[in-house]
């Protein structure tokens, strides 16, 4: 059985014979390289290499993502101190408190407002109001006659026929 360091001083010598083999290898490979280059009159910016190659390369290999920044427009402004808020977001300390803004507007901006024609309700709101102008729905009955009836509606009462009548005895009353 071979030993600890007669295995360690093999994958030393393995280390070294790879290591020349290596050296040949890229040796050969370097040489195709340049046969290849100069066959094609190719250049390091064909080959990816060289001045913004790196940029050229994380281009070509992530899409581009369209990132929006855009600000919106200035609606209102402090008299004080000229800075304005788009009316987005959380309001600045300078109009957080303040109920009716109008004061803040800037100009030209309460004509726009007045005018303004009320925007559509959605859907949604359109549904929930239907829903609670509608006639209050009748809650389910859940017990009749110590049997749960889970989830059903109340049926009509029985009708009480001739035969009904004289099986019950209601007939003869």
């Amino acid at each position: 059985m071979k030993t600890y360091s007669a295995i360690k001083a093999e994958i030393a010598k393995l280390e070294k014979q790879a290591q020349a083999l290596r050296k040949t290898e890229v040796a050969g490979v370097i040489a195709k390289i340049k046969e290849a280059i100069a066959a094609y009159a190719l250049t390091a910016a064909d080959l990816g290499l060289g001045r913004g190659a790196k940029a050229a390369r994380t281009a070509a290999a992530k899409p581009s993502k369209k990132t929006s920044t855009t600000t919106g427009v200035a609606k209102y402004r402090d008299p004080k101190t000229g800075k304005t808020w788009t009316g987005r977001g959380k309001p600045p300390a300078w109009i957080a408190g303040v109920k009716n803004r109008d004061a803040y507007l800037i100009d030209g901006q309460r004509a726009d407002t007045a005018n303004e024609t009320p925007s559509k309700p959605s859907a949604k709101a359109t549904r929930k109001a239907r829903a609670a102008a509608s006639t209050p729905r009748k809650t389910k009955n859940t017990q009749t006659k110590g049997k749960a009836r889970v989830g059903r509606k109340p049926g009509p009462a029985p009708v009480k026929t001739p035969a009904v009548q004289i099986e019950s005895g209601a007939a003869s009353e």
